[in-house]
């Protein structure tokens, strides 16, 4: 069982020339899309994640 998720947010003001990471200008509608997703992926898998000691968030625009 991991004990480690990172949970990557896409969304940059700008995608950058030097970036490889999957990233997407930010779209208000696709970022509410994207995080009801994640929410509904958390609650489907919350019974899996008892033994999770950190959660990282990253990618993206920081300030999005």
């Amino acid at each position: 069982m991991p004990e480690y998720l990172y949970v990557h947010i896409p969304f940059c003001i700008r995608k950058c020339i030097y970036c490889d990471f999957l990233s997407v200008c930010y779209d208000e509608a696709i970022a509410e899309l994207y995080v009801d997703a994640l929410c509904k992926e958390f609650t489907l898998k919350k019974n899996l994640a008892r033994k999770l000691r950190t959660i990282y968030i990253g990618g993206g625009t920081p300030s999005l």
